[in-house]
């Protein structure tokens, strides 16, 4: 009998050490993520610091002639200074986004005329994959406001030509496209975001 009581003595010694040995295991490999997620982190602060900086670029319609040498403009100007550039053109007509730019302030609801509305929807496209500048030639001043202030408000910088916007959701204003472009590259420079 006293042989029984032994066995079990061992067993519930056995089962406690083996028990605490799994404890303190399962305890050591919950650090583990942790050292990974610090690892993670400053690699992501590394990245973060040598990120290439971004500029979208917004233009009117599918078919302006002014487009395609803004594009070529900012192209010439990202390329020189290692800025990547991202490309935004409405899918909307020449025409379409002069008719838009002619309506007055307050007789459109927002995102019912679609120049006005593929244009908030690149700013917000821009805004979402970390884009530093926006330049923006806007079909309607108004329209954009709202859109482009919110931009601001988490840190995009915003340059616009050929339609002057208000100081709440523009930070700088340059009458032609080849101005945009040099202004654009000035705001990366001043923001932190140096090519």
């Amino acid at each position: 009998m006293f042989d029984k009581k032994k066995g079990r003595c061992f067993r519930y010694s056995a089962g406690f050490c083996l028990t605490l040995c799994l404890t303190a295991g399962l305890a050591g490999c919950a650090g583990a993520p942790e050292a990974s997620n610090t690892q993670e982190s400053m690699k992501a602060e590394l990245m973060a610091e040598t990120k290439t900086p971004v500029i979208g670029l917004i233009l009117t319609s599918r078919d302006s002639g002014e487009n395609e040498s803004a594009a070529a403009g900012f192209e010439e100007m990202a390329q020189k200074e290692g800025v990547e550039l991202l490309i935004y053109t409405p899918d909307v007509s020449a025409e379409d986004a002069e008719q838009a730019g002619d309506l007055e302030t307050g007789t459109f609801a927002s995102c019912d005329v679609d120049p006005i509305e593929y244009q908030m929807l690149a700013v917000n496209e821009f805004v979402a994959e970390g884009t530093d500048v926006i330049a923006v030639h806007a079909n309607h001043p108004e329209a954009l406001e709202g859109v482009l202030a919110a931009a601001r408000g988490v840190g995009v910088q915003i340059c616009a030509w050929g339609c002057q916007l208000t100081e709440e959701s523009c930070d700088v204003y340059a009458e032609t496209a080849e101005e945009a472009s040099a202004a654009a590259l000035e705001l990366l420079k001043a923001g932190g975001s140096e090519p």
